[in-house]
């Protein structure tokens, strides 16, 4: 039975099966190639105009929005490919394609001349809405019709895009394409600048200028009212002053604790030294008493020699002489030495007052300094105390005007900016560049005459093939039915003789 069912299907010969159905095969051939001849004759002639585009990296692609940004160039934050497909889109938007058909006439784009059409002739129709070719309004048929002739490409890795456009006339292909593109670059401008930037930043500058000089002002009172002209020199000033009181205040206390010292010891000293010396002192003076009474006492001794010479021992005058000498050596002996002395100032005590009345002197003076210092000092950390209060509230008051200086500025750059990108939009600049203008050709593009041969050669060939499939298909349908009628009478035969038996039913010819 699997025997069978594979030779159910015989295989198709097509050389053998062509040549079988030969007439059918030509004569639709034939017919084919009359149609295409037909077709190449009555078609109408479509010229092409052709553009290259070049997108090149411009203003509409590396910045961003000046609203939004401080106007300084940025990375491009999308690929190529996407402004290249952005820039298609641009191409192929309704809107251009309405500012082109407005510009020439929906008439001239469909390129009519005012016969009318067969939605024309059925337009008794429209009131139950039953005409199939109703037009509502030309300009949008016009619009489909411009989109329909507009051809859009763009090269693998390049910034090219070629774009075409196909009409029955050359000129005007070249024309509408000229137009199409010429509006394409005002609207690729025009979509990449925000309106109204000007105005809003005119009003913020003047804004932010007027700000900007009240802050002014109220930093030239401040500085006027705290007597501060330049800040840091002033502090550096002061620091310096300081240094140099608490330098001398230092120095000051040193020479009066040394002062002091030495006026204690002065002190001191004059304490333990006499304020007057012996200056002369003269002994043995010739007129005093006791001188007398050796004169005496001398000549009595002289007497008594005399005496002891002439006279006894206990003779009454050398007796009486000799009482006297010895009441005169009594008396003498209890007379003391008369000695004459005179006292003066004495000469180191006196130096030695007035060096310490010039230290006691130096010591006040110095007391005095280190009391004026110790004033000056507290007046110069008072005015550091001040300046660096007053510091503070400058930064302040600085930071605030750095801050509306800055934003001023920024407002001014971007204002500038929306200025110059306005410029370049009334001077009709932009990324887009004709790499090559719209072509001027007068060989029709469509239809091509070998493409259309050929394409007609193979269909109707593709054709002819089919309407002998069509013409064989029942033939094969009685051959399968007859073939299972005979199935029961060849069930007991050979194996060998069915395929025999099958192979010469299909040779016989029908």
């Amino acid at each position: 039975m699997e025997r069978l069912n594979s030779l159910e299907m015989p295989s198709l010969d097509v050389p053998r099966f062509i040549w079988r159905h030969r007439k059918a095969v030509l004569s639709t051939f034939a017919v084919g190639m009359a149609l295409t001849l037909v077709y190449l004759a009555v078609a109408p002639r479509k010229f092409r105009s052709e553009a290259k585009v070049l997108v090149r990296i411009g203003r509409e692609s590396i910045t961003l929005d000046p609203t939004a940004t401080t106007g300084h160039f940025v990375a491009m934050a999308e690929t190529r490919d996407a402004e290249l497909h952005e820039v298609e889109e641009l191409l192929a938007s309704r809107a251009t394609a309405e500012k082109v058909v407005d510009q020439f006439g929906p008439l001239v784009i469909m390129e009519k001349k005012g016969k009318g059409s067969l939605g024309d002739s059925l337009s008794w129709l429209n009131g139950v809405n039953l005409n199939p070719l109703r037009v509502y309004s030309i300009r949008d048929k016009a619009v489909k019709a411009l989109q329909k002739n507009l051809g859009i490409s763009a090269g693998k890795k390049s910034n090219v895009l070629t774009v075409s456009y196909k009409a029955t006339n050359p000129q005007h292909a070249h024309d509408v394409l000229e137009a199409l593109l010429t509006m394409a670059r005002e609207d690729h401008a025009r979509v990449h600048r925000t309106s109204g930037s000007q105005k809003f930043f005119e009003s913020q500058r003047e804004l932010l200028g007027n700000d900007l000089q009240e802050q002014e002002q109220r930093l030239r009172e401040f500085k006027d009212t705290h007597g501060l002209a330049s800040l840091p020199t002033q502090r550096d000033a002061q620091v310096g002053i300081i240094a140099a009181l608490q330098s001398d205040l230092l120095r000051a206390r040193a020479e009066q604790s040394a002062a002091q010292a030495e006026v204690d010891l002065r002190h001191k000293q004059l304490r333990d030294q006499p304020a007057m010396v012996v200056t002369e002192q003269t002994t043995g003076q010739p007129q005093t008493a006791k001188q007398t009474l050796r004169e005496k006492l001398y000549e009595l001794e002289v007497r008594e020699q005399e005496l002891a010479a002439r006279l006894k021992a206990d003779a009454p005058q050398l007796v009486q002489i000799r009482t006297q000498i010895a009441e005169a050596r009594r008396i003498m002996s209890d007379e003391q030495v008369s000695t004459e002395t005179k006292k003066g100032i004495s000469q180191t005590h006196q130096a030695a007052a007035l060096a310490l009345q010039e230290r006691e002197a130096s010591l006040v003076a110095l007391s005095a300094r280190c009391t004026a210092l110790d004033e000056k000092l507290a007046m110069a950390n008072g005015e550091l105390k001040k300046l660096n209060a007053a510091e503070v509230d400058l930064n302040r008051i600085e930071r605030e005007i750095d801050l509306v200086r800055t934003n001023y500025r920024k407002y001014s750059e971007n204002l500038e900016q929306v200025r110059i990108d306005q410029e370049i939009e009334a001077a009709k600049i932009s990324s887009l560049n004709l790499m090559q203008p719209p072509t001027f050709s007068e060989t029709p593009a469509t239809p091509d005459p070998i493409v259309t041969l050929a394409m007609g050669g193979v269909g109707s060939l593709l054709a002819g093939i089919g309407v002998a499939l069509l013409f064989h298909q029942p033939s094969h349908k009685r051959r399968f039915r007859s073939r299972k009628v005979q199935e029961p009478a060849h069930e007991n035969g050979s194996a060998a003789s069915l395929p025999r038996s099958l192979e010469g039913a299909a040779s016989k010819p029908r």
